[in-house]
């Protein structure tokens, strides 16, 4: 194969790659995940605490407590929301795009145990709520509405059994009180007028809104532990945006700096290194959207820390051909030997940082997760750019007779 076609393979391979960023631009952009710090949202931190009824936090409990919590954020719509254990007892939750912290508290962190009782008299001649004699668990749905007087309301259907109870109780107590109860506190105390069997409401609450929160704590069940709240935060889309900005710039400003480095120093070799390094942020970033994995601030940083590493696997790599070459050997020769003495090296190096990686990511919660992620990510990328795009692109330009002198590649 004679230089020409050398050549026009190197042409090619350049134009496929710049036609790739260009077509990934909006693709990549439309479909990456951002995280909660960058695109704004809420992020609440619950933890379970024992109780008289529940003195014991087992790992099934915090299990189901996740599940539920899934069930309830899910019901909101939230775009990609994350719920996820942090250490034995608790649970963050983040919630991109979502503002309305204290919603978010009420709804998540609300045991949510309904039960109904009758009303008694006790000893001191009060009316309390008499012992229950029926639970949410014998709810299969309840639906947030409004009646025709625009007041809002929650909608309830039993079981079979729970209908039955519910019967037998208001026929008996026709003209008297039906207290029905969220976590021990009364939030409707109809009276009751007729019998009632399988159908309800639950009437008294003071908008769509509440009565939404309380059918979507009702459907999914009540939590079997009592979560408290140790830590919640608000970042505004303004403020998110902003620190985006400010992150890709300094980004862009480093990555200039080290592309005007690597041509200063290594010439023809760095023109070769920063094509490579284009290749290296764009498989970056498909990997992000194909692995469903999302760009936090701390991430940004992460593929920074990548490109780094990028350059520091060419650099040896140049390195090592540079003293193949000054030992007399011809540049097609040094290119080969330099890259098989400096495989070894990269790989150490990087491994190493990969588990140094995995380790933040099992170990670590939130942003560290999100860091690790994508340092892993960038990782693994640098190395099949070094050792294969930048090698590809070094034996083209060597067999295209692109190179006139060694002083041309920085030798």
């Amino acid at each position: 194969m004679n230089s020409k076609i050398y050549f026009l393979i190197f042409l090619l391979v350049i134009a496929l790659l710049g036609g790739a960023v260009y077509l990934s631009y909006q693709p990549i952009k439309d479909s990456v995940i951002l995280g909660l710090d960058i695109r704004g949202g809420v992020s609440v931190v619950l933890e379970a605490v024992p109780t008289a009824e529940v003195p014991e936090i087992d790992e099934e409990a915090m299990t189901q407590a996740v599940a539920i919590i899934s069930q309830r954020v899910n019901a909101l719509g939230v775009v990609e929301p994350e719920i996820v254990r942090e250490g034995s007892r608790r649970i963050r939750v983040s919630l991109p795009g979502y503002e309305d912290v204290q919603q978010v508290v009420d709804l998540i962190g609300t045991t949510a145990q309904l039960t109904f009782h009758g009303l008694i008299i006790n000893e001191a001649g009060e009316a309390v709520p008499g012992k229950a004699f029926l639970t949410g668990k014998n709810l299969k749905d309840a639906r947030e509405k409004l009646d025709e007087r625009g007041q809002a309301y929650v909608s309830i259907e039993l079981d079979e059994e729970g209908g039955r109870l519910m019967r037998a109780h208001t026929e008996a107590n026709i003209n008297s009180y039906l207290v029905i109860a969220l976590d021990e506190q009364p939030i409707s105390v109809p009276q009751i007028q007729d019998a009632v069997g399988a159908e309800g409401q639950i009437s008294g609450l003071s908008s769509l809104s509440e009565a939404k929160n309380l059918a979507i704590m009702l459907r999914s069940g009540a939590l079997p532990v009592k979560l408290e709240t140790r830590d919640f935060r608000l970042v505004g889309p303004t403020l998110g945006q902003t620190s985006l900005q400010k992150s890709v710039v300094a980004g862009l400003i480093g990555s200039v700096l080290v592309l005007l480095f690597m041509l200063a120093v290594y010439r023809g070799f760095g023109l070769v290194a920063n094509i490579a390094l284009i290749g290296y942020a764009l498989l970056v970033m498909w990997s992000m959207v194909l692995l469903k994995a999302t760009l936090t601030l701390p991430g940004i940083a992460g593929i920074v820390l990548g490109i780094g590493m990028a350059v520091d696997a060419n650099v040896i790599i140049f390195e090592r051909i540079k003293e193949e070459f000054g030992s007399g050997r011809t540049l097609r020769v040094s290119v080969s030997a330099g890259f098989k003495r400096a495989l070894w090296t990269v790989l150490d190096a990087n491994i190493t940082t990969v588990v140094g990686a995995a380790v933040l990511y099992w170990f670590g919660t939130g942003t560290v997760k999100g860091f690790a992620l994508t340092l892993a990510i960038s990782i693994g990328v640098s190395m099949l750019t070094a050792v294969y795009l930048t090698r590809l692109l070094m034996n083209l330009v060597i067999n295209a007779n692109i190179v006139k002198s060694s002083k041309s590649m920085g030798m």
